[in-house]
């Protein structure tokens, strides 16, 4: 009994040891643990590198260089952009009259607005009799955003398109120019409207004959052209109504013309939205039975951007006088301290990074082109794009083509902007915040130090798409960039320039 008595009192002792030595080498290894991955994120951190690139292992040692690159301003011409966009995009009107970097930009908007359906009628088929009178008719575009100065008033003239202009519903057109041509102010005498691009202003809820809505762009048109459309409603002879089908209104109204006023100090573009409802013409009139002896009702018509319709966006630069036509003009083999960076249809730099030819081989953990904004006061009104792209120029090919093993896309298709480095990030240089943005070329420098791949020459830009042969299946591919064409613009440092140079760093390991 003493015996059995002592072995129990020594097992909670026994017991309370090892769990108190079990505590201790958990305490310790967790400490240990602790250290270790301490310092892994210091590598990491001193490195600026992610932990999915460089090993988890104790004694690795980092190197870090630079590889000068050269840069060259270039724009883009007829001959090497095409970009159209969708009915589906955001269109800009407006002018941008001075941006002390990049210059002018006016913005004018094409498009078809038409009856829901066909044949159409303003009045009950039944009262032949009846007259109508306008009250007056309203351009109405949907309301998306405005880029640039929001305080400026913007000046637009509204003008018919030209029967003579091929304007098709089953056409695309360029961005960048079409030879639409213009005949009746639509504005007539009372002049440009005049608008204030504000958001506050644009996207207020308006109350109005028989509608209660928000996000409405109104241009007020010349009552004569409300009379015209009154008119095209004829039941005397239903083969000569415009109404009666489509291709008899385009034969009677081919569409609108909406274009900054070549007076107007507007500064910012306005973005509109086609599909949204508020898009429309509204034409509010009143209609007389008995030819017009007795008074009836008020209403209000819209024509919509639906079935069978044509649009086009133009978007014009002018540079003149403009901080960046210097730079335009070097020639060009002229290495440009400073680099400008302007949405389709806009401007590009050629980058050449000539000492990766000559790299020795080594296990690349981070291989990133560096690109600062060099700040200036007007970045506050004309923010940059929402991403830059980088693709390389195939010379046996004669075309440009993705980054070869760094750029992809996920299972959905969609690019990898961020981890590419696309995205720009904030950053504080001498008191400002500027942009700062970090392309990821690990895969395409490793490629050429250890297999002797191509050294291609670059291309930095802001497209609102891209079509070009992609690496990672050798086929031609379109791919969405920038989410608009026209909006944003950035000025960077170039590869000589004294403080914030464009530079291609490497994190390595030797073998």
């Amino acid at each position: 009994m003493i015996l059995n008595h002592k072995s129990q009192g020594i097992k909670p002792i026994i017991e309370i040891f090892v769990k108190s030595r079990i505590l201790v080498l958990s305490i310790g290894s967790i400490f240990l643990f602790s250290l270790f991955f301490s310092a892994c994120k210091k590598i990491n951190e001193g490195t600026e590198l992610g932990d999915d690139l460089l090993p988890v292992v104790d004694n690795v040692k980092t190197f870090d260089t630079s590889l000068a690159v050269q840069t060259f301003n270039d724009v883009f011409t007829d001959l090497n952009d095409s970009t159209r966009i969708t009915a589906a995009a955001e269109h800009f009107i407006g002018r941008i009259s001075n941006d002390p970097l990049f210059g002018k930009t006016d913005a004018s908007l094409y498009l078809q607005l038409k009856p829901f359906q066909f044949p159409y009628a303003f009045h009950p088929a039944s009262d032949s009799m009846t007259s109508m009178t306008i009250d007056s008719v309203v351009l109405v575009l949907g309301y998306a955003e405005t880029y640039g100065d929001t305080n400026a008033a913007q000046r637009f003239k509204v003008y018919e398109i030209a029967q003579s202009s091929e304007f098709r519903w089953d056409s695309s057109y360029l961005v960048r120019q079409n030879n639409f041509t213009t005949s009746t102010d639509l504005t007539g005498s009372t002049g440009p409207i005049s608008v204030i691009p504000r958001p506050g202003v644009l996207s207020d809820s308006v109350h109005l004959f028989r509608e209660q809505a928000k996000g409405q762009l109104r241009l007020k048109l010349d009552n004569s052209f409300g009379t015209r459309l009154l008119g095209y409603d004829s039941t005397s002879n239903p083969l000569n109504n415009a109404y009666h089908n489509d291709s008899i209104f385009n034969t009677k109204f081919k569409g609108f013309a909406v274009v900054p006023d070549g007076s107007s100090t507007g500064n910012a573009l306005i973005g509109v939205n086609l599909l949204d409802s508020n898009t429309k013409v509204a034409i509010y009139y009143k209609w007389y039975k008995n030819n017009g002896a007795t008074p009836f009702d008020a209403t209000v018509k819209y024509f919509r951007f639906t079935g069978f319709v044509a649009h086009a966006q133009l978007v014009k630069r002018d540079p003149t006088g403009a901080q960046i036509q210097t730079y335009l003009n070097n020639p060009a083999t002229t290495e440009d301290s400073l680099v400008y960076i302007q949405n389709t249809p806009g401007t590009f730099a050629r980058v050449k990074i000539p000492g990766l030819s000559t790299l020795s081989n080594r296990v690349v953990h981070r291989a990133e082109l560096i690109v600062d904004e060099i700040y200036h006061p007007s970045d506050a009104t004309f923010g940059p794009p929402e991403f830059l792209y980088l693709d390389a120029y195939d010379s046996s090919k004669s075309k440009y083509r993705s980054i070869p093993f760094d750029l992809g896309f996920d299972f959905s298709g969609n690019l990898n902007a961020g981890s590419f480095g696309m995205v720009g990030r904030p950053a504080i240089v001498n008191g400002n915040t500027i942009t700062e943005w970090r392309l990821n070329l690990t895969r395409y420098v490793q490629h050429i130090v250890t297999n002797h791949n191509t050294n291609y020459d670059l291309r930095l830009f802001s497209p609102n798409y891209m079509k070009e042969t992609y690496s990672g299946n050798e086929t031609v591919q379109q791919f969405n960039v920038n989410s608009t064409v026209a909006k944003g613009r950035v000025r960077v440092g170039g590869g000589n320039h004294p403080t914030q140079r464009m530079r291609l760093r490497i994190i390595y390991s030797k073998i």
